[in-house]
Parts: structure tokens; sequence; C-alpha cells
């Protein structure tokens, strides 16, 4: 599909692959392999191009895409939202597949012209453990509508923490749960909203309904961005208890509500990097008893919780997306001028 924006023209993908993740949350690897090939026709019928914009994940189309800018003398970009590297140890399901995961993701790291970063941390592990030059990487976060944040009006409930995310088990819904459970003594009235769907939805449901949390856990699957939106606004404290994250686009998402944030301090993830430039939330250890420590300060301190919201929204300000659409913009242009040149 052809798209003419402002005199730019875009190729888009007609064709969607619901099912590229399997029921146990992995990647399913024919539905992978259909789509680079699909995707790789694309590029032979439609071009030339200018640009080819590939993402990182799934790992085949974007070393396809390599194939294709060769072919048609065009630059291709790379976007890394994360850098696993051993991180692959915790995903695969046998760990003799690590190392090749780890190879093929090494490989999408020597194909680009320009490769996109979502955050110092992402730029790092490219650097670190794959040797990419720095002069090759281009950190742009990612972004949100701000618009649609702004034109949302509700009401705050005193009593109600919210989750969004991929219901996968790195997320650690389940540390939320566990200190749901612990605040239950001190916070009768607190509630969870979980917003997402996912491969352990069925397990972390049946998690949110012992005894002491009866009643209190919402699952409410994917919403519409606009009925996210309204959760994070309405929300007391957004949490983010994953365990890898290359940015985060919800807890940008829950500056954009004025929402204070609590995360968990890890090594795969950028978040706590996050907040500590934005100070609009707080960064805790990876347990229960810490997440439930963060979300009771900033439930009981008003004044930390008016302070950090401001700083949310005065931080998130300069994240909307036709600021970021101005950035891939000029890295783009900057490839095609060296394409050019050389």
């Amino acid at each position: 599909m052809l798209e003419d924006i402002e005199g730019i023209k875009v190729h888009r993908s007609e064709r969607a692959y619901p099912s590229m993740i399997t029921t146990e949350g992995f990647r399913s690897i024919n539905s992978v392999l259909r789509f680079t090939a699909w995707s790789f026709s694309e590029l032979r019928k439609d071009g030339p191009f200018d640009v080819i914009e590939a993402n990182h994940c799934p790992i085949f189309p974007a070393l396809s895409s390599w194939v294709g800018s060769r072919l048609g003398g065009t630059p291709l970009c790379v976007t890394f939202h994360e850098v696993w590297y051993n991180e692959w140890y915790r995903y695969v399901p046998r760990r003799v597949y690590a190392p090749v995961g780890i190879g093929l993701e090494h490989a999408t790291t020597l194909v680009p012209d320009m490769a996109i970063a979502v955050s110092e941390m992402t730029a790092r592990g490219l650097m670190e453990h794959f040797g990419m030059r720095r002069q090759k990487i281009k950190i742009i976060s990612n972004g949100v509508d701000l618009e649609m944040f702004n034109s949302i009006d509700v009401g705050r409930d005193d009593s109600k923490v919210v989750f969004v995310g991929r219901l996968n088990p790195h997320k650690r819904l389940d540390w939320l749960l566990a200190a749901l459970e612990l605040l239950t003594k001190t916070h009768p009235k607190l509630k969870l909203s979980v917003v997402g769907d996912g491969p352990w939805a069925q397990r972390y449901r049946s998690m949110g309904e012992t005894s002491v949390l009866d009643g209190r856990v919402s699952f409410l699957g994917a919403l519409e961005d606009e009925g996210v939106a309204r959760e994070l606004k309405s929300s007391m404290v957004y949490v983010q208890p994953s365990m890898r994250e290359g940015q985060s686009i919800t807890v940008l998402e829950a500056m954009a509500a004025g929402t204070p944030q609590v995360a968990v301090r890890t090594t795969g993830s950028a978040v706590a990097d996050l907040l500590a430039t934005s100070e609009s939330g707080m960064a805790v250890p990876p347990s229960p008893r810490s997440i439930a420590a963060g979300i009771e300060k900033l439930l009981d301190d008003e004044s930390l919780w008016r302070r950090l919201s401001s700083n949310s929204l005065g931080f998130v300000k300069s994240f909307s997306w036709d600021s970021i659409a101005e950035q891939h913009l000029v890295a783009y242009s900057e490839m095609v001028s060296r394409r050019r040149e050389g």
C-alpha cells in the first residue's frame, strides 16, 4: 500500500501476521519465516526506495531487508528496541538455542547503514556486546500521542494502581500481585487494574484470585489507545515490574497521564535510567516487598506524588510523535546523503 504523506511516499504492509507469537509466548518460527519471505518479495516488487527501515525483532526480516537493500542499492536503517545478549538464556525453551539467538542478534548489528537505538542503554549494549561503532548509532526515543492524553479528562481514583503490558513471564506481574497482597493490610481499599493480554494471562489471572486478592484485581485485556490512556489517567500509580525493557513506551504514557511510576531496577531494563533523568517516579529493587514500599510511599506522601506528577508532565513534552518523527527524518536524510556522496 502506497501512502503520500506531505510529499513523502510511504510503502506500508497490507498483510498482518497475528500468530507470530505461540501460546507459550515464543516467536512462531513458521510465521516469522513466512513474513520474511513475503516482505522480501515486496521489497523486490515495489522498489526502488530511498530508505528501508526494519525492526530488529523478529530477526529474519531485518536480515532479508539487508539483502533487499543491497540488491536495490538502498540504505538500510535498523531500529533496536532492546539488546538481549545473555537474556537469550532466559527466553529460549532450551539453553542450547541461546547461542544461536545471540549469533543471529549479532548478525542484525552488522547489516544496517545506520542503527537507531531507543535509549542510551540500548546503544551501550550494541557497542559493548556486539562491537557496533558509536558513529553508526542514532539514539531516538519512542514517542507518545500527547494530544490524545491531553484530550481525555477523567478523575483520579485514589485507591487504584495500574499495570500496562504484555502478559509475558519477564513482565513479572506476579511481583506486583504479591506486592498488592502485602499492601492490603495498610491500604484495605487498594485495587489493581491490569491492561494487556499474552500467553501468561490465565496464569496471572489465577494468581489474582487468591482469597486475599479476590475482587481487588481487574484484568481488562488489551484495550485501544484511548482506553489505555483512561486507565493511566484515572490511577494514582503506574507500576512497571518488568525485568527487561529497552526503554518502555508505557512509562512514557504514564508520564503523559501525569501518573507517577514505580519500576524495578535491573541490568536488563532502561527504565531506572529514564526515571532518574525525568525524576518522575521511583526505581526500586526487584522484589514484591520493594515494589509495595514504593507504591505505599507514593500513596501516603501527597507532596511527593504531586511533584513527581508535575515532573512527568514536564519531561514528556519533548516526546511527542511529531518531535520523534522529525528526528527520524533528519537521520534518514543524513543516511541518504552519505549514500549519494559515497
